[in-house]
């Protein structure tokens, strides 16, 4: 199975209003959120935006990212909202995420995420969803939970 899928307008959408992106830190050609995206986000250099988005493979690739989306915000004060899957149980979770990070965001419904050529994926992935925020004050901090609800969205989508 592909690990190349692209954040759903019902998701990336009521996201790039609240935050203004303008980096997408796991982008390619196909599949970006905004204009300017990375193709190499796990080089270990700064990253060249401020607020910054980032949809990871949920592969092997998603510790790393998840690893890299903290150590920005912390190291480099970027705010930096990641779509992730919600699983807690993963050391990188409880070193990135449970108080360290301001906001996660359960997502309501299964993401059934978008194909490269436009399409969406009828497979809803194998867990559920969350949107994790840091802010960039690179402190620890009590996060806040919160719900993600694109039932609406969804529904107008379909």
């Amino acid at each position: 199975m592909s690990e190349r899928w692209g954040t759903p307008p019902e998701i990336g959408n009521p996201l790039k209003v609240r935050f203004n992106f303008d980096l997408d830190a796991a982008g390619d050609a196909d599949l970006h959120l905004v204009p300017r995206y990375l193709t190499d986000a796990l080089n270990g250099q700064e990253w060249p935006g401020e607020r910054v988005f980032c949809n990871p493979p949920y592969g092997r690739k998603l510790e790393p990212f998840v690893r890299e989306c903290h150590r920005q915000a912390t190291a480099y004060g970027k705010l930096v909202v990641m779509l992730i899957p919600f699983r807690c149980r993963a050391a990188w979770w409880h070193d990135c995420v449970i108080g360290r990070a301001d906001e996660v965001l359960c997502v309501r419904k299964r993401i059934k995420f978008m194909r490269p050529d436009g399409t969406r994926g009828a497979f809803t992935g194998s867990c559920d969803s969350c949107i994790v925020v840091w802010g960039g004050h690179g402190r620890d901090t009590h996060t806040r939970l919160g719900r993600f609800d694109c039932a609406e969205a969804y529904a107008e989508a379909a």
